[in-house]
Parts: C-alpha cells; sequence; structure tokens
C-alpha cells in the first residue's frame, strides 16, 4: 500500500534521505555537524518546496511499517527546490550549499530519491513505488520521469531498466558517475 507522507514522519524522512546524502559522499555532510544539519533539515521538510518535503513524499507501508520512501518534483522546480533548506543554512552562518549541480531538466518529472528499509529489501518496495510514478507525474501534467542513478549501484540500474527506464546521458555529482535515466510515459 502507497500513502502520502504525513508530518509524523519527518523524523524517519529525515533518516532516509541521510542513507542516500552518505552514499553521495557530499562535501557538506563532512563539514557540518550531522546533528545540526539533521535538525535544519527536518525544520526545511515542513516547507511544501523543499526538495525532501513531506509533501513530496510517498511511502510504501507492508506489514503496518514504513517500507520505503521516494520523492519527486517537476524538473521546471529545480531551481527553488533546495530554498527552504539554504534559507536555514544562512541563518546558522553556513555559506555552503548541499546541492551544487543541476539533477534534472524541465519537461520531467524527477524522482529525486527512493530507499527501500533494509528489512524489506527484496521483496517489490521499490517496484512498487516505481509503479506508482506514472500516476504521479501524469497529475503533475508530465510524461517523462526523470532519475539519476549511480553507475556503481547495479541492482537499482537492472529494475529501472526493467521498470522501463533508458540511459539518456552521463553527469557527476561529487565523485560519483551517474547515468540519467528516462521513462516516457502514455
Amino acid at each position: 500500500m502507497l500513502r502520502k507522507a504525513k508530518i509524523t514522519d519527518i523524523e524517519q524522512l529525515v533518516e532516509w534521505v541521510w542513507i542516500i546524502l552518505e552514499d553521495m559522499e557530499l562535501t557538506l555532510l563532512k563539514e557540518i555537524n550531522t546533528d545540526k544539519l539533521k535538525q535544519l533539515m527536518k525544520e526545511a521538510m515542513e516547507d511544501e518546496n523543499y526538495r525532501y518535503s513531506y509533501h513530496r513524499a510517498h511511502i510504501c507501508i507492508r506489514e503496518g511499517k514504513r517500507a520505503g520512501v521516494c520523492f519527486g518534483y517537476k524538473g521546471e522546480l529545480e531551481p527553488i527546490v533546495d530554498e527552504a533548506f539554504n534559507d536555514k543554512l544562512k541563518a546558522q552562518g553556513i555559506e555552503a550549499l548541499l546541492f551544487q549541480d543541476s539533477e534534472t531538466v524541465p519537461g520531467e518529472w524527477y524522482l529525486d530519491s527512493l530507499v527501500t528499509v533494509v528489512n524489506f529489501r527484496g521483496q517489490g518496495v521499490a517496484s512498487e513505488l516505481l509503479k506508482a510514478l506514472p500516476a504521479i507525474a501524469k497529475s503533475e501534467n508530465e510524461k517523462i520521469i526523470g532519475l539519476n542513478c549511480d553507475q556503481l549501484n547495479q541492482k537499482a540500474q537492472q529494475l529501472y531498466l526493467k521498470i522501463g527506464f533508458k540511459k539518456v546521458w552521463e553527469c557527476m555529482f561529487g565523485q560519483h558517475l551517474y547515468d540519467h535515466m528516462q521513462w516516457k510515459i502514455n
């Protein structure tokens, strides 16, 4: 079962996002206290425009538990999706940015992040989330879903290809090479 995230999910959402951010080996995570960054992220998650807002999150429920999540937004919104978090950083006197590179393009609904809880991996949680994306994208008037997948993450690559994504270009984020993939939906 899938549901939209609620404000009461924010604590869990931060922990899921943190898994991705650590995998990306972002510089800011090494420079700023983890607890402080997580607190700022929690506060930013209440802003509906934030990349990781609970308003942008869809949660998969299995056995009455939160088994996975995905976040996404229209590509044209990328210039504003980090303003809430960046404003919180600036208010703390931190001038660095968490994300500096462009990840998406206008004309696609961008799957920013997808995480499956370890205990639920291999049970179709990611597939269930991915299969829900066409309806989400269509509700926002998009006919293409885009994402970036670390080239070292072969399991994710295989899943995305199986669902219908195709590689369209390569890009670098931090020290990692990613494939930008798109899925054209009807």
